[in-house]
């Protein structure tokens, strides 16, 4: 996770056709996050930027995909208060962890 002006950067290793939608663990530096939908048309992106809206306390409309909208890798940007950010989304590290 990396702050920017007005949020954060998260890496995230996605996961599509997983049974829930839940971050369970990090790799290579990429919060690893297991996602429902299926990777057609948008939708494992679509429900992984909503899962990641309500765990870090946003709007969905406050979170987009920055790079990797067709691979497993990708950086999500955040915006809102980077504290609150990355407090809410340490307290989801320290569920995995």
């Amino acid at each position: 996770m990396t702050r920017r002006d007005g949020g954060v950067v998260v890496a995230v290793k996605a996961v599509p056709r997983s049974r829930r939608t839940a971050a369970v663990g990090v790799q290579d530096g990429a919060v690893r996050i297991q996602i429902a939908a299926a990777p057609h048309k948008g939708q494992s992106n679509a429900a992984l930027c909503a899962y990641l809206a309500e765990a870090a306390g946003v709007r969905a409309s406050a979170v987009r995909l920055r790079r990797g909208s067709s691979g497993a890798r990708k950086l999500i940007e955040i915006d809102g208060d980077a504290a609150d950010i990355e407090a809410r989304l340490a307290r989801l590290a320290e569920e995995i962890a």
